[in-house]
């Protein structure tokens, strides 16, 4: 159940806010993107006025209101208007059915729409069934990034690995060149010094 506020006219548009529960039953869906136009209908049969009332956060807001002149052919002269540059009214020929145009909806627009109308023969507001209006947000899309290789990337790719491959195999042969011969001439200087040390011993020997 959801809490929805109900409005009943003393005066002109003055208005004493009643809270009552009304079910989902008895509301009107309507669902929309962003930036859209909506077109929502309120029947004005035999009523001379119209109102619409917007709440949302349990805050209720006038919108619109208009009346009929017959001084001015039958038409549907507007009386109110909350903002010119993105709500309207419009009519058909009889005005038996009144629309509210929403241009360029955002998420603010969200919420429950009331249409109500009076008659001559009373000053009581008569509202018809309420309209939520829902806002689909559309989420960001998950950038998918393919990396496409080309056969000549390919190619190069592995022959720079091989390349690598090759270089670290002289290296580490090279390297172990330089290590042998550097073993070797030290062990031909200790040879020699060991027949020196010999030679030196023999002579001791002999005096």
């Amino acid at each position: 159940m959801e809490k929805i506020l109900f409005l009943c006219v003393f005066s002109s548009w003055n208005l004493q806010i009643i809270t009552r529960d009304v079910s989902e039953d008895e509301v009107t869906l309507f669902r929309v993107e962003l930036k859209d136009r909506i077109n929502l209908n309120c029947n004005m049969s035999d009523r001379y006025e119209i109102a619409w009332f917007h709440q949302f956060s349990q805050q209720l807001t006038q919108l619109i209101s208009a009346k009929t002149s017959r001084a001015a052919g039958r038409k549907l002269l507007v009386t109110f208007n909350l903002n010119r540059s993105r709500l309207e009214v419009d009519a058909d020929s009889e005005i038996s059915t009144v629309t509210l145009v929403i241009t360029g909806v955002t998420e603010a627009d969200s919420g429950l729409y009331f249409c109500g109308t009076k008659s001559v023969s009373s000053s009581e507001m008569h509202f018809q069934k309420p309209i939520r209006l829902e806002i689909d947000v559309e989420l960001p899309k998950k950038v998918d990034i393919t990396v496409t290789v080309t056969v000549t990337e390919r190619v190069l790719m592995f022959a720079g690995v091989g390349l690598a491959v090759c270089v670290f195999f002289l290296a580490t042969v090279v390297a172990g060149g330089i290590s042998y011969h550097r073993g070797q001439q030290k062990g031909w200087k200790a040879a020699k010094q060991e027949a020196l040390m010999n030679q030196k011993s023999a002579k001791m020997s002999l005096i």
